[in-house]
């Protein structure tokens, strides 16, 4: 079984971005005070930068990013540039839990965090519902 992020993921990577944006654009300003050339220069490259996250790098990275569910094993990949995959077999799971921040909770967001034998992985922007789907198998998984 293969689920997306949650539909809204999109929106909490372009609000983060934003933030982001608005921080350099801020920053490359203050610099326009004292070399104007290099801070107009700065500030063109951040907003050329913010656009193409925002209209082309978060829509692929939804589209590509998944979890899986698939013979016994927890599938996890994401990134478009720079891609990330995790694959842990079902019985090396020791917990699972589920956490929001409170602009995940708004839009319907969560973090499941699943800790095997190693370090603790993070599976973030899953809706709700795939998340407890996904923390209900693995219980089931454990109790076998």
């Amino acid at each position: 079984m293969k689920f997306g992020l949650g539909k809204k993921s999109i929106c909490l990577w372009r609000i983060q971005g934003t933030l982001a944006a608005l921080l350099f654009c801020f920053l490359s300003g203050a610099v326009a005070v004292l070399l104007p050339i290099a801070g107009i220069t700065i500030c063109i490259v951040v907003i050329t930068i913010y656009l193409l996250y925002f209209f082309w790098y978060t829509p692929r990275l939804f589209q590509t990013a998944y979890v899986s569910l698939e013979d016994g094993r927890l599938t996890w990949k994401i990134g478009l540039l720079f891609t990330v995959k995790t694959s842990l077999r079902l019985e090396s799971i020791l917990t699972a839990t589920i956490s929001h921040t409170p602009l995940q909770s708004a839009l319907g967001l969560c973090t499941l965090s699943v800790r095997p034998v190693g370090a603790p992985i993070k599976l973030r922007q899953l809706a709700e519902k795939d998340a407890r789907t996904l923390m209900q198998w693995i219980e089931e998984a454990a109790d076998d």
